[in-house]
């Protein structure tokens, strides 16, 4: 999707978009903005610097570039690069719900009125602990053909409380991106709670039913005896540990 002649380039727009972020730091002795330098890390992960002594690293070796559309604070009046330990004050201290809202409505401002179609999964951080020493699950959204991650929750708990975590957040899901009309997974969400709920965001749903799931099974089973079958010309059937898979949808 191309920008309309009068809309500020997608790197000015986004820099505007963090500015609604608020400030996780005290107003004394903050010499750069929060929003500049949340830019800047982002920036910065996108070209795969993902430090905070390896990002202040790279913002000094880019940063007459960077100066030209990010506001930065002087020192002694000159304009200074910011060190490592002023990005780490600020991430140790900042909301992810925050972040995440300012994403979306740069994305949204992005694609305006697109339909979007994204997939739930769940991944361990295995490199990162919660309180209790556990790696960290998280839900993640991806709009995959966009190649974007659009959200992420933690899961307080196992695997299994994934399909629960995603229900609590739906609403959340809904105000960030309203575009959002189908959302895929694989057979841990086919649970009658959740379908429900995202039907109340009139949001279509593409889940697997399995063998293990018997009883939702034996129904889709009833249900579509009677439809058309037709595999797609491009795909194979698969099987996943030895189970056959039926698809769910709404």
């Amino acid at each position: 999707m191309s920008p309309s002649p009068c809309a500020p380039d997608a790197l000015t727009l986004f820099a505007q978009c963090l500015k609604t972020v608020p400030d996780p730091r005290s107003k004394q002795g903050t010499s750069h903005p929060c929003s500049t330098l949340l830019a800047v890390v982002l920036l910065g992960l996108l070209a795969q610097v993902s430090t905070p002594a390896e990002i202040a690293r790279w913002t000094k070796r880019h940063f007459g570039k960077l100066s030209k559309f990010l506001r930065f604070g002087k020192i002694k009046g000159e304009l200074k690069s910011p060190c490592d330990n002023t990005f780490t004050r600020v991430l140790k201290k900042l909301s992810l719900a925050d972040l995440q809202n300012a994403f979306a409505e740069f994305i949204n401002a992005l694609l305006q009125d697109t339909t979007l179609v994204a997939a739930v999964d769940g991944k361990v951080a295995k490199q990162m602990k919660d309180d209790n020493d556990d790696p960290i699950l998280m839900i993640n959204i991806f709009a995959q053909k966009l190649k974007l991650h659009l959200a992420s929750w933690s899961v307080h708990g196992d695997k299994t409380n994934e399909p629960a975590c995603l229900k609590k957040h739906l609403e959340e899901l809904f105000t960030m991106y309203p575009f959002l009309k189908l959302l895929t997974g694989d057979a841990i969400y086919a649970q009658r709670p959740l379908v429900e709920a995202l039907q109340q965001y009139h949001c279509d749903y593409l889940f697997q039913v399995k063998e293990n799931q018997p009883k939702i099974l034996a129904k889709m089973k009833v249900i579509f005896k009677d439809a058309e079958h037709q595999e797609p010309n491009d795909v194979m059937p698969r099987k996943k540990r030895g189970l056959q898979s039926l698809v769910v949808c709404g």
